[in-house]
């Protein structure tokens, strides 16, 4: 199988492949002129720096904590990593009724997080989808990923399953995740084989690969096994997170100005209701706002983010040091 590229993060830091044309083309038959125009304006902000009325994608942290604890992530070094608080219903139900009422086109589930801990999962997507929103993505760490939950994320109207991987072999796996493989290998099959038993599509599969040293050699080795099987393959550079097991690096890596589009893309919404300009967790309290006090067209349209805006358009000289982060 060869891979053609889907998106190239203009950072570096993402790269998205395909074997087969079916990602882009399942979506825009799904959804026609909506997704069109909705990728459209998804490029336009972040070129003419136009960040509209609402954000175009929402990332929810539906859970508090993991059951892992992975070398490149800062949540095993806090106290509550292993808190699996959910999202308080009430305000997902706000959320997605805010999202109605303005028209979200997306939504991830899983910021900072495993969601499959939470219960509900499968029954917040069906909500999601019944707010009007196409694309629902949730990011995994594929272990809590049974057969019924497999049949019940077929069933909800998600778009995108999109599972970390991030290692070929058993050992580098344990090393960098610290859980099983053959599990998770396991996992990914069973899910396979349920969307082809039920006759669907969806949600589409995307797998991805996180470079380190850990995993040094094994990128081949986890093409050979999953490009053929995935609908999409994600290759991804290291962020540095202060308390995640990585090395902070001696210098930056990426220069932010011009390439960083969140403020002007999406919004991040942590379990307890605290709101951030971007899915990294370095933005995680970069501009405190409780969305259970207010509503996320009013933080959007606020003076702090578009002061924010301004400080990542005009250099790094401007960066608040939370963005600066970013660039290792």
């Amino acid at each position: 199988m060869s891979l053609t590229p889907v998106h190239l993060d203009p950072t570096g830091q993402v790269g998205l492949y395909q074997t087969e044309d079916r990602y882009f083309n399942l979506l825009r038959d799904k959804f026609g002129r909506r997704f069109l125009d909705y990728r459209t304006q998804w490029q336009d902000r972040s070129e003419r720096l136009d960040w509209g009325q609402f954000p175009l994608s929402l990332d929810l942290a539906i859970n508090s904590g993991c059951q892992l604890r992975c070398l490149m992530c800062p949540l095993p070094s806090r106290p509550d990593w292993a808190d699996h608080r959910p999202m308080e219903e009430k305000l997902f139900d706000r959320l997605m009724a805010e999202a109605a009422e303005q028209g979200l086109p997306a939504l991830t589930l899983g910021l900072g997080s495993e969601p499959l801990l939470n219960p509900r999962a499968a029954r917040w997507i069906a909500r999601a989808e019944r707010s009007g929103i196409m694309d629902i993505r949730l990011g995994t760490n594929g272990l809590r990923l049974t057969w019924e939950t497999a049949q019940a994320l077929v069933d909800s109207g998600l778009t995108r399953l999109e599972i970390s991987v991030d290692a070929a072999r058993p050992e580098s796996y344990q090393a960098i995740r610290g859980g099983s493989l053959e599990r998770l290998s396991a996992n990914i099959e069973n899910f396979l084989e349920t969307r082809q038993r039920l006759g669907s599509p969806w949600p589409l599969l995307r797998l991805s690969f996180l470079r380190l040293p850990q995993n040094m050699g094994e990128l081949d080795d986890f093409l050979n096994r999953w490009e053929d099987q995935a609908d999409l393959v994600s290759i991804q550079e290291p962020i540095w997170f202060p308390g995640s097991g990585l090395p902070r690096p001696e210098k930056p890596g990426r220069p932010l100005a011009g390439s960083c589009a969140q403020p002007w893309q999406r919004l991040a919404v942590w379990s307890g209701g605290r709101v951030s300009p971007c899915c990294s967790w370095n933005g995680e309290e970069l501009l405190p706002f409780d969305s259970r006090a207010g509503s996320i067209a009013a933080f959007w349209n606020s003076r702090e983010m578009a002061q924010l805006r301004s400080a990542l358009s005009q250099g790094p000289e401007n960066y608040p040091p939370a963005c600066r982060n970013c660039e290792f």
